[in-house]
């Protein structure tokens, strides 16, 4: 063979060797394309003026949140998982705790406006007005209705869409806030509807009812009740660099068995300028209808987006429980207790 038919036969030998890794470079490009990361680092000073029994202050840094979302995405089918960790809370991470999220989505598509989604896995419940993360907040704390009304997390299926004006919501699920299997079966349901019936309005309606909660063996089932929630959320933004948001929340058998609780929040968002805006939120909490007293909340808070995915902010924050002893959120009775903090959050 002459160098010029050794050469031909070379290229040809390493084309057929290249075409495969070429071929699988394009694949994984295309999933590249798919893909999306995304997460954030919130770090906090905070302290209040409640004293420990030793007449000491609590009072420090902390990380108090770590999280990284990977979304992908492919034709009418995808999947999300948030990696989440708390450190400054303390505790053993468990595998509940890290994975805040793990679901598969599938969407039928030319059903209302976005299609009909199916979500099956563990989700965030889509209940009230305010968020979960940091980084979608625009107070360092949140409110008491966030805290003790309703739940953080849901696993089951779910099924959402839109058309028009109308946003609707509905799942059936393991119970509130629970991941796993349960002795008495899935007996969780709701859902949301949501109407914005005029330009920058949009109200929710949700509700719960979870049978789970208070059964926790077969034997149990009989004996003790379902928790119910009824919640309604407020969103107006129909005026430049304003945000307003509302929610009025009541629940039955989700604090304890035979307990009856209410509670609501208003809050006002402006933004001065493209940096610096500032929060006013005011909330209660009856934890008890039948206890006379209740606890309030008042909370003010300076925002800074400082660029390239950084904000920080510095919130002070008033609490009062009016009804006997000390109420779930640690406040004791008579007192008012101010917290600050200060809070540097960067998301990608």
């Amino acid at each position: 063979m002459n160098i010029k038919h050794r050469t031909m036969a070379a290229l040809l030998g390493i084309g057929m060797i290249t075409a495969p890794a070429l071929a699988d470079a394009d694949s994984l490009k295309d999933k590249l394309d798919n893909l999306q990361v995304s997460g954030f680092v919130d770090a906090s000073l905070s302290g209040s003026n409640l004293s420990n029994p030793n007449g000491t202050k609590n009072r420090g840094v902390g990380l108090d949140q770590v999280e990284l979302d990977i979304e992908y995405h492919e034709g009418n089918v995808g999947l999300r998982f948030d990696l989440n960790a708390f450190p400054s809370a303390g505790g053993a991470v468990t595998n509940n705790s890290l994975f805040e999220q793990g679901y598969i989505t599938y969407t039928v598509p030319s059903v209302g406006d976005d299609g009909l989604t199916f979500t099956f896995g563990k989700f965030n419940a889509p209940i009230g007005w305010e968020l979960l993360d940091p980084n979608d907040m625009y107070q360092f704390s949140h409110a008491l209705v966030f805290n003790f009304g309703v739940p953080t997390n849901l696993t089951g299926a779910m099924v959402s869409g839109k058309y028009g004006m109308i946003d609707a919501t509905a799942y059936w699920t393991n119970g509130t806030d629970v991941n796993g299997l349960q002795a008495n079966g899935m007996k969780t349901f709701g859902g949301r509807l949501g109407i914005s019936p005029v330009k920058g309005l949009n109200i929710g309606i949700s509700y719960i009812q979870d049978k789970n909660r208070n059964n926790t063996s077969t034997v149990a089932v009989n004996g003790n009740p379902a928790s119910t929630i009824t919640d309604i959320d407020l969103t107006y933004d129909g005026i430049e660099n304003l945000l307003i948001g509302a929610e009025y929340n009541e629940n039955k058998n989700f604090q304890a068995v035979g307990v009856r609780s209410r509670g609501a929040m208003v809050m006002m968002h402006y933004d001065f300028t493209d940096m610096f805006g500032a929060t006013l939120r005011y909330d209660y909490f009856d934890f008890d209808r039948a206890i006379q007293g209740k606890s309030t909340a008042y909370t003010g808070a300076v925002t800074a987006a400082l660029g390239g995915g950084l904000g920080a902010l510095v919130e002070v924050r008033q609490d009062k429980n009016t009804a006997a002893g000390t109420d779930p959120n640690g406040t004791p009775f008579g007192n008012n207790i101010v917290s600050y903090a200060f809070e540097m959050t960067y998301g990608f």
